[in-house]
Formats: structure tokens, sequence, C-alpha cells
């Protein structure tokens, strides 16, 4: 007589924070954020060496244990190994869209011209991943807004320069903020060449004395509490969203006219985003070059006129997307905004956006959506 048996994995229960939140806890400082990234650095190195890529990095996947504060580094669900079979059909293997290397959405870009060939990851990916994941955590913005069409993302991801992250959140420390640029270059050569490298590229940029270090990542704010007697509530006082710099012009006409149909819409796509988006063309620079802190200053941006019509604000992140409720909430952008009957600009309070004369709060949405997809082929972008 047979007994019937099932397998399965027993793992380790974990608690702690994502990374994204943990940044965004009240009294996190530069200075742990720098320690978890080198930790990280070291655990990619030590996987790299035994021919283990992650590929599929992200905020979610790297967990703040709570007893120690340690990361530990989480779903390997669609991880490689040498003489792993491939997990898709498709040129990408299931990825974050957000998290794409320059490299990986170029090879996207002229599969069909390869078919049947797949990316190669490599561990400059998983880097450039843990440089997103920094952004995220020290801005409380990705480079290049995950609600960006998927077309429009990858031409930012391919073309555009990410604001430095000491010019979203100037709270950020120097030495920080180069090292994440660094990490971003468009580039792979021009990036740490290990994880080895970039643990002690972050060690000794943590190892300053300076006060910034020790500060807590955002700046946090009170709120007046609704009931008498109670005591006032911390809420995070969050930068705003930071504009891309493109590095590149749109392809010329003639060069699109030999390519696929696909890349002619995107490059259509690309120029109402060039018209919607302000922004100023600056020649690249080599993230690992030394920046005149003129130069540094004047990569603010400020649009030089006002524009002669009001954009609708853009979604930001986990905003409820429509259909939006009917009397109660206000459809732009696909998403849904509540106004501020009571407010009005110019004294519209944070976490607020302004749009013709009204203050509008981004309605949260009530379940988070996953954002792992199968990379596949342009057409199913």
């Amino acid at each position: 007589m047979f007994e019937a048996t099932s397998l399965g994995f027993v793992m380790d229960w974990v608690p702690g924070l994502a990374l994204d939140m943990w940044a965004e806890t009240d009294g996190t400082t530069f200075r742990q954020l720098a320690a978890a990234g080198a930790t990280v650095a070291r655990t990619l190195d030590e996987l790299h060496a035994r021919g283990v890529l992650h590929r599929d990095l992200k905020p979610e996947h790297i967990l703040i244990r709570e007893s120690d504060g340690q990361p530990v580094l989480l779903d390997f669900g669609v991880g490689w190994y040498e003489g792993a079979a491939p997990l898709t059909t498709g040129p990408l293997t299931p990825a974050t869209l957000y998290q794409l290397t320059p490299e990986a959405v170029r090879f996207l870009w002229h599969s069909p011209e390869r078919p049947g060939a797949r990316y190669a990851f490599q561990p400059t990916d998983d880097l450039y991943a843990l440089g997103v994941c920094l952004y995220r955590a020290t801005t409380g913005h990705y480079p290049f807004s995950e609600w960006l069409p998927a077309d429009l993302l990858q031409m930012a991801i391919v073309e555009a320069r990410p604001v430095a992250p000491a010019l979203v959140n100037p709270r950020v420390p120097r030495a920080l903020s180069d090292v994440i640029a660094r990490l971003l270059a468009k580039d792979p050569s021009e990036r740490y060449p290990s994880g080895a490298a970039l643990h002690a590229a972050l060690s000794e940029a943590a190892a300053g004395e300076q006060a910034a270090w020790d500060a807590s990542i955002f700046e946090w704010g009170e709120v007046l509490p609704t009931q008498e007697g109670g005591a006032p509530e911390r809420h995070l006082l969050r930068p705003p969203r930071p504009k891309p710099s493109w590095t590149a012009p749109p392809s010329a006409p003639v060069q699109v006219e030999q390519r696929s149909y696909w890349f002619r819409s995107l490059v259509l796509a690309t120029a109402v985003l060039l018209i919607l988006l302000p922004t100023t063309r600056v020649p690249p620079v080599a993230p690992s070059a030394q920046v005149p802190d003129e130069e540094w200053a004047t990569d603010v941006r400020v649009d030089p006129e006002p524009s002669r019509y009001e954009q609708a604000p853009l979604p930001v992140r986990n905003q409820k997307l429509a259909p939006c409720t009917e009397g109660l909430e206000v459809e732009l952008s696909g998403a849904c905004w509540l106004s501020l009957v009571k407010q009005r600009p110019p004294d519209c309070p944070r976490q607020t956006v302004t749009y013709k004369g009204q203050c509008l709060l981004p309605v949260p949405r009530a379940r988070p959506v996953p954002t792992s997809v199968d990379g596949g082929v342009p057409e199913d972008q």
C-alpha cells in the first residue's frame, strides 16, 4: 500500500520591511541605507562569482530584517545559473520594466530582427537594478516614472539621463548621490565592474563624518490631530517627482523608414513625450567624472517661460486608477483625485497638486498590482 506524498519548499520567515518602505520610516539614516546597500552589493558579488544572477532585483525583494537591520535578498524565482533552462520563449525573462538596463531594452527593440534570440543578463544588470533601488530609497521616486506607458518608459531608460538624487532630495549626501549616478550610467562599462567594487565605494562614502549621513532620509512634518488633546502625527514630505534630461534627439526620419512599424510608433510616442515633459538636452557626463559645483547646481531645470496650456497632473505611485467613484472623485490622466473644496491655490497642502484652480489629492489604490511581467516581444509590451 502506497501513501500519497507532496513536495514543497520550507523557507525562513523574515519579519521586516521592503527597502523602499524601510527608507521611508522616520529615523532611517543615509548611513544605514549605504550600509544596507553595501551588504547587498557584497551578496550579489558572491552570487555572481558562483554564476548566479538574480535578474529581478527591486525594492520589494530586499527585505530589511527587523531583528538586526540586515538586508535579506528575496525571490529568486526568475534567477539564473549556468546550465539553467529558459523560463520563457520571449527575448527577455519575466522582469520589472522600470528596473531594466538600457542594454536590455535595446535588445528588446531589435528582437524582431533576431527571432529566437534571448537576452544574456550580466552582473551589471543586477548592479544597475540595485542602483534603481537605491535611487527609489533616497528620493521616494524611480529614475523614470513607473506610470509611463511601456514604450515611453523604454525610450526614457535608453535616452534620458536621470536627475542626480541630491538634486531631487537635497538631504542626500553628495558622495552617495555620485555612487548611485554611476550605477545608472547608460554604458555598462562606466558602472562599477563588480559587487565588490560597489561595496567598497558605498563603504568609503558612508565613512564620511558629515552630519548629513546621520540625518533622516526624508523630511517629516506634523499634522494636528482631529481630536482635541491628541498628539500630533508625523508624516513624510516626499520630494517632487524628478524630470529627466534627454541625452539625444529622436532618430532621424530616414532611419525610421528602415525600421519596423513598431519602432516608428515608438519614435512618434517619444516625440509626444518630449512635448509633454519640459526637458533640456544636455551632453552626456561620465558618472565617474568630478562635476564642478557650478555645473551641478545648474543641472536643476527651470522652464524658461510658462507653458501656454496647463498640463494635467500625472498619477503617483500606488494611486487608484480609473474608473473613479462618480460624484466623489475627479478623473485626470487616467487616475482618481479628490478635490479639496475648502482649500485653493496657492494654499494647497503638501502631498497635493494644483490644477485649474483646484487642490487635488491622489486617491490611494486599494490593493497592489503585480509588477513582474513576462518580457515577451515588443508587440506584447
